[in-house]
Parts: structure tokens; C-alpha cells; sequence
């Protein structure tokens, strides 16, 4: 299941290329559709595409069971009630609030009513922060209802009323899964008196205790990256849960002081939130728009903007943040102004905390650039990089002859196009969380298209590997598609467009050891990125760029022979076991008929593979590839050699 949270943030545009070679066709799972707003839930519930035989009664979906309920135990004509999706989770999993926080999606609800009903929004508790450091979300664990309010027409026809619909959600633990399911319900119709509670009724109740049915004036103001809230009453606790996403460093402590007539809470303004409240009152507004926990009591703020700044008070309280990892030492040679975790470039930021320890929320950007620079290093032991990685040692052992300078310089074009391909997507990333996207590797585009696309892909791959259709001796080499003079001109480019490659291919198998590195720049600023993100491009494209500026290491590589046929023959297998993994992974995500889909679009792949190879290109791939072997055979030199052979 790990899987499920590692495929969600990948390249769209990389995604069409695929599909244009592929031709998949199957669909988005619905847990990918965007959560209605308000305005729009309050219109009739419009008919969703789930089947009229939607099961009643609860639903297993992985680590979560799902039921369409009611507080009622009948309908009464003309009376309001209210419907809810009840979600019950295994210990430690958790689905997501209206703002999921640094990650995640919210859950939500597509209703088909009968003629005259009409819902609501759903009504949401509040939710509690769960801390994935260094990162916080907001969501629900155990066992809840999210009520909707119904409103019922006064004529109903029928003994029985029939309610279905569509639920979405993702589940996480340490990893996420998108999880859908139809629901339905029937109760009978109560035609006179007040309908009786039913047996969910207690869960109705506790979700009413944390609903924010009252509204608090609440005055804000911001001060570089603080944010305060002051609230007209005297508290011992307050929590803010804010409607905004992108805006507030959700896993930092909130402090809490007492001032004249009531208190203050500081909370912190991420780099782009601090950048767009001082820009616009309207977004520092916006920013504190959401409820807050009074005691143990749910309002929501009624937000206006303080023309000069609130009364400091005195600390009172405060609400953990996130826990951190051990206070680095006093005295680091790597801790650099302005390089600090947690993208800390305020001002009047302190530098360092009690007995020389950094601050609170401070985490090495160091740390994460050397754990981002081994994460993209075992990228290179994942069974999708692995044949990458082969053919192109096997490119260096053709071309040894060539001389140490092209080797080296084919190794550092190399390099720079996985450093490069590493920036897009950091620029991807940047772009969306600027946008206000729910942006972070663990959860962009978690789309069965993509995982079909790169199955076929690594289809299409094995089939090279296995001689039915050739493009070229060495498939890294994207800039070499023929042979001989034209494969020769541009060296640079193909090794460039190998290092492409080598992130394209790497992207469904990203190591869960890079998440820690990854997940860290959400809430970093763009130095901090694309700084991790160059460590992992670095660290992924490391052994390449060693066997090219130390080409004397070339001569233990055995000499040119039918070995290499053999070797890259033997390497499409675990392209074939990746892509059955892949269909796997499909089937969890949209059911067996995208792997049925997925299946034929593989014959029909392949299929016209061979065809190409058969009568377009003419005879065996296989046989060309040896002959082409001899003569790479005849030219080998060993590293730095004047015609000697290398060593077997």
C-alpha cells in the first residue's frame, strides 16, 4: 500500500507524453474530484454516478469503514433532519477536515436525492492537528459522523425513502490511500408525530459538541510572520484551526496571552502568507478565517482587521507544535544566516534559543539536503532505475574508446540533466503551493491515468530490452534514435536526455527514505528547495558522474561481447515485474476493470511493437543489436589505452 502516497506528485505534462505513446484509456478515480464549496452544496444535490443498487449499510474500504447514516430513524414530511457519513478508522489512520492542512484532501459527499429533498454543506466538527514532522494536518481518527442537513418537501410519496450517494476520502497513516464507495440508506416515512432517534444519534451529538455554532469577533493584525488573533473574553486555552490552506505554518506552536479584557493568539505566517498579508488586509483576513477551540468550545471567528498592532499581554499558554528534531549545537560550520529549517528569514527571528540551541521549529536544512543527496542515491537501486542504470554503464564500457574526455563530459551532460529534470519538478511544486494547491509529493496527481501510462511505458521498455523493436543500442540514449553519423552528432544532447530519462523513469519508484527531505520543503522557502532538491538530483546522478571523471575505473568492466546481448535481455525483466506491480497498483487505485483495460492496452502495445520491428524496421533486433556489438568489440580500448584490450 506504500505506494498509494509516493504516486501522487508527478509531472502532468510528462503524464500526456506517456499517454500519447500508450493510448490508455481509463478513468480518474473519483477520489481525485475537487470538494464543492459551500454555495454550491447548498443547491439540490445534483444526481451522482453511482449505481440505484448501492449497497445499504456499512462499507470496508481499506483501513476505513464508511456508512451513509441518519439522526432519524424515519423521514417525517416537511420536518429537517439530517444525513451523515459516518467514518469509522483503524487505530492511527485519519481522514481530512475542510482544510487538510500541509497535505492531504478533504472528504466529501455527492448525494442523489429524491424529487424535493435538498442538502446542504457538509457540517464539519472540528478537527484535531495530526503531526506528521515536519509537517501538521487537520482531520478526524476513531469513529465520526459529518452531518448534512436535509431539508424534506411536505408531500412525499411512498412508504419508503431511498438516499445514495458517493463518497470520496484519502486515508493516511504513515502512508495515504484514495478510497471511494456508493452509499445508500432507506427509512421508512413517519407520517404524523416527531420521528424517534436512531442508533447513530450519539454520534450526531458528539459531532455537535465540537461544532462551531456561534460566532466570536475577533480582532487581527500581523507583524512580520505573527499573526495575532485577539479575542473579546478571558480563556486558559485556545486553538486556531484556519478554513485557508497555504497561508499558516500549521505544525508551529500557538502561544496564548492574557491581555486587557481578553487574550491574544500568536500564530505563525508561512513565507508566502507573511508575503500576501503585507501586501493585502484582505488576505490577512483570510488567513484568520476559521474556528477556534475556546476551552473546549467550537466558535468561529468573526474576522476584522486591526489598523495597529494588539496589546502584547502576557503568555499564558500554549499549544504544541509538531515535535522537533535535537537542538543542533552552538557553533556548526554549516549554520548559515538565513539557511535555517522551517524557511525562518524573518528579521527578528532569534538565532538561537537558551544555552546556544536553536530555536523551536528549527530543522537543519543541511540535514535534509545530505538525507535528500542518499535518498536520490538509493533511487538507484530501485528496481524502475536499475536497467537505467545498466545500460548506461554499458554505454561507458561501448565508448571507452572514445577517450576520457568524452567520457567525462558525457557524464557531467548526464548529470545535468537529472539536476535539471530535479528543478522542474521543484519548480512544479513551488508553482502549485504559490497557487494555493494542496501541494506536496505525497499527494499530487494520484491519477490512474499516470500509473497506466507508466505501465505501458515500462511495457514498451521490456519489449526493447527484449529485442522485438530497437531504438538504438542504448534506450538512455534519447538523443541517439538511429545509427552512425546521426547518432554521433549530437553526444551531448543524448547524455542529457538520458539524465531526463532517468528522473522520468525514477518517478513511480521514489523512495520512501526521500520523504523526510521532500515532505521538509512545504514549508521551507524557495532557496531551501530547490537546495534539496539539487542534493537529490545530485545524489541520483552521483555514480554516473564518477565512472565519467574516473574513466580508468572503466577497465575492470569486462570486454565488449554476446555477454552484452545477454545482460541487456536479462534487464527487461524487472521492467516486465514493474509493470505488473504497476497494474497492481491500478487495481487498488480504480478496480479490476482498469487492470482488464490496462491488459489490452498492453497486447495492442505490443503488438504494434512488433509489427515495427518485424516489417518496418526488418529482421531481429536481437541480431542487429549482436552485430553492432562486434563492432564495438573490434574498437574496445582500455581507458587511457592505445588499442589493448580491456580486461575480461
Amino acid at each position: 500500500m506504500t505506494v498509494h502516497s509516493l504516486l501522487r506528485s508527478r509531472l502532468a505534462g510528462w503524464v500526456l507524453a506517456v499517454l500519447m505513446l500508450a493510448g490508455a484509456g481509463v478513468q480518474p478515480a473519483p477520489g481525485q474530484a475537487a470538494v464543492a464549496d459551500a454555495a454550491q452544496a447548498s443547491r439540490p444535490a445534483a444526481p451522482a454516478a453511482q449505481p440505484a443498487s448501492a449497497p445499504t449499510g456499512p462499507t470496508r474500504v481499506e483501513a476505513v469503514e464508511v456508512e451513509l447514516v441518519a439522526e432519524a430513524d424515519a423521514v417525517a414530511p416537511g420536518q429537517p433532519m439530517r444525513l451523515g457519513l459516518r467514518i469509522r478508522h483503524d487505530p492511527q489512520w485519519h481522514t481530512y477536515w475542510r482544510n487538510p492542512g500541509d497535505s492531504g484532501l478533504p472528504t466529501q459527499l455527492a448525494l442523489d436525492l429524491p424529487a424535493g429533498f435538498r442538502a446542504g454543506a457538509i457540517e464539519w466538527p472540528a478537527p484535531r492537528r495530526l503531526f506528521i514532522p515536519p509537517l501538521a494536518n487537520y482531520g478526524y481518527e476513531d469513529e465520526i459522523v459529518l452531518p448534512v442537513p436535509l431539508q424534506v418537501p411536505a408531500a412525499i410519496d411512498g412508504g419508503r425513502v431511498r438516499f445514495a450517494g458517493r463518497a470520496s476520502w484519502l486515508m493516511c497513516r504513515e502512508v495515504c490511500i484514495p478510497g471511494d464507495a456508493d452509499v445508500a440508506l432507506e427509512l421508512p416515512v413517519q407520517r404524523s408525530g416527531k420521528a424517534a432517534k436512531s442508533r447513530f444519534a450519539t454520534l450526531f451529538d458528539m459531532a455537535d459538541s465540537r461544532m462551531p455554532r456561534e460566532k466570536i469577533a475577533a480582532r487581527v493584525f500581523a507583524d512580520g510572520d505573527t499573526l495575532s488573533i485577539g479575542l473579546p473574553q478571558r480563556a486558559a486555552s485556545v486553538e486556531f484551526f484556519p478554513y485557508r490552506e497555504g497561508l499558516l505554518r500549521n505544525a508551529d506552536e500557538q502561544v496564548l496571552h492574557a491581555v486587557d479584557g481578553g487574550v491574544r493568539l500568536a500564530v505563525r505566517l508561512n513565507e508566502d502568507g507573511t508575503r500576501a498579508a503585507r501586501a493585502d488586509a484582505a488576505v490577512l483576513a483570510q488567513a484568520a478565517e476559521g474556528i477556534v477551540i475556546i476551552d473546549g468550545q467550537a466558535r468561529e471567528l468573526a474576522v476584522s482587521v486591526s489598523p495597529v498592532a494588539l496589546p502584547a499581554g502576557t503568555e499564558i499558554a500554549r499549544v504544541a507544535g509538531a515535535p522537533q528534531a535535537a537542538a543542533a549545537p552552538r557553533g556548526s560550520g554549516l549554520d548559515f544566516p538565513g539557511l535555517r529549517g522551517g524557511g525562518d528569514f524573518s528579521p527578528g527571528a532569534p538565532a538561537a534559543g537558551p544555552g546556544g540551541a536553536r530555536p523551536a521549529g528549527a530543522t537543519s536544512l543541511w540535514i535534509a539536503a545530505l538525507f535528500g543527496a542518499i535518498g536520490g542515491l538509493i533511487l538507484n537501486l530501485m528496481p524502475c532505475v536499475f536497467p537505467v542504470i545498466g545500460l548506461k554503464v554499458l554505454g561507458f564500457a561501448r565508448h571507452g574508446s572514445e577517450g576520457s574526455t568524452a567520457s567525462r563530459i558525457g557524464a557531467l551532460a548526464f548529470s545535468a540533466g537529472v539536476v535539471v529534470s530535479f528543478w522542474v519538478l521543484a519548480a512544479l511544486l513551488l508553482g502549485l503551493r504559490a497557487a494555493g494547491e494542496a501541494a506536496g509529493w505525497g499527494f499530487q496527481l494520484q491519477s490512474p491515468l499516470f500509473v497506466a501510462a507508466m505501465a505501458l511505458l515500462f511495457v514498451a521498455i521490456a519489449l526493447n530490452f527484449s529485442g522485438v523493436y530497437e531504438i538504438g543500442l542504448s534506450l538512455t540514449r534519447l538523443g541517439q534514435i538511429g545509427q552512425g553519423a546521426a547518432a554521433a552528432s549530437h553526444p551531448l544532447a543524448g547524455s542529457f536526455g538520458s539524465g531526463v530519462l532517468a528522473v522520468l523513469v525514477a518517478t513511480p519508484c521514489t523512495a520512501p527514505f526521500m520523504g523526510s527531505a521532500l515532505g521538509y520543503t512545504l514549508g521551507s522557502t524557495t532557496l531551501e528547495a530547490l537546495v534539496v532538491f539539487t542534493a537529490i538530483g545530485v545524489g541520483m546522478a552521483a555514480p554516473y558522474l564518477l565512472l565519467g571523471l574516473f574513466p580508468a575505473w572503466l577497465r575492470w568492466l569486462p570486454r565488449p561481447g554476446r555477454w552484452m546481448e545477454t545482460f541487456r535481455q536479462s534487464l527487461a525483466f524487472p521492467m516486465y515485474a514493474t509493470a505488473a506491480w504497476l497494474a497492481w497498483v491500478l487495481g487498488q487505485q480504480a478496480g479490476i476493470d482498469a487492470v482488464l483495460a490496462l491488459a489490452i492496452g498492453a497486447v495492442l502495445l505490443a503488438l504494434a511493437l512488433w509489427l515495427v520491428g518485424r516489417f518496418v524496421q526488418g529482421g531481429s533486433g536481437s541480431r542487429r543489436t549482436w552485430v553492432a556489438s562486434l563492432a564495438v568489440a573490434r574498437r574496445w580500448r582500455r581507458p587511457g589505452g592505445a588499442g589493448t584490450a580491456g580486461r575480461v
